[in-house]
């Protein structure tokens, strides 16, 4: 790397090439991290910091502008105004009020699993990460109950990659769960881990099992267990729409019967930023 890249970004030219490798891709990410979910699903992939990235440039950005859904001559446009972003931010110094903290690790995949034929439903995800700062040792997840009581007592497990080490409660519908990496985690190594939570009641989870990604994602499932009686009258599909439109009681999606099959599934891959996928119900009175 160049003299003016290492100056912009203060590597350390005494460390190993690995070490510099991975400050380089930290501090990369870092300058990318203001840019508009778009530019920056594009930058990302143009910077191929992940294993199952395509090997060429031009296949990856093939892919994201299959996943932005734009011309391709529109994707390599977007390349090149986020290169344009991130060297005007390396030129100058980031600002040390910045409230966005450069990213710590990127999600690989999620898998999702909620189980509603118990009055404390469990909700359990399963997370594969790639570390994209120089180490990772620590994870915060935050779960919110909406309606929760002030005695509501959710329970909260960790397993694989992960254990969990202390459960904070910042406000009154929101936990924080601090959880610990069994090993220290180098950047570009990835870890898996599980994560599951019970809440005091089905009536406090929201009636959906989706995700929104703020950042490039690539495979993302869905399973609901609705039991039988089923505790929905009925369930549509969110295929990428508007978070407000995923809010509404009026279905926009395809709708499923978890009458006739309690377990539906749902998975997604090349998402759109911004757009909301996954399953979303309707309750029963008797839920």
């Amino acid at each position: 790397m160049g003299p003016a890249l290492t100056k912009a970004l203060d590597l350390d030219q005494c460390e190993p090439g690995e070490s510099r490798c991975r400050a380089l891709v930290t501090g990369l990410l870092r300058h990318a991290e203001s840019l508009p979910p778009d530019l920056h699903m594009v930058f990302l992939s143009g910077c191929s910091i992940r294993t199952e990235d395509r090997p060429t440039l031009t296949q990856r950005v093939t892919r994201a502008a299959t996943t932005m859904q734009v011309a391709e001559r529109t994707a390599w446009a977007r390349l090149a105004d986020a290169n344009r972003r991130v060297a005007e931010s390396l030129a100058g110094p980031l600002p040390k009020d910045s409230s966005a903290p450069p990213p710590e690790w990127l999600l690989t995949s999620l898998h999702a699993y909620t189980d509603l034929r118990s009055g404390r439903p469990i909700t359990r995800s399963t997370h594969t990460i790639r570390v994209v700062s120089p180490y990772l040792t620590h994870i915060t997840e935050r779960i919110s109950f909406p309606s929760a009581s002030p005695d509501a007592d959710p329970a909260f497990r960790a397993w694989g990659d992960a254990e969990l080490v202390s459960v904070e409660r910042p406000y009154q519908v929101t936990w924080q769960v601090s959880l610990r990496l069994k090993r220290t985690f180098l950047a570009g190594e990835s870890a898996t881990y599980s994560f599951q939570s019970q809440a005091p009641s089905r009536r406090l989870l929201h009636p959906m099992s989706v995700m929104l990604p703020e950042r490039v994602c690539r495979v993302f499932s869905t399973e609901v267990n609705f039991g039988s009686p089923s505790v929905a009258t009925r369930v549509w599909r969110l295929d990428g729409v508007p978070a407000p439109v995923a809010e509404l009681d009026t279905p926009s999606g395809v709708l499923l019967d978890p009458h006739t099959q309690p377990v539906l599934k749902a998975s997604y891959d090349d998402m759109t930023l911004g757009r909301v996928y996954g399953l979303r119900w309707e309750w029963s009175d008797d839920a």
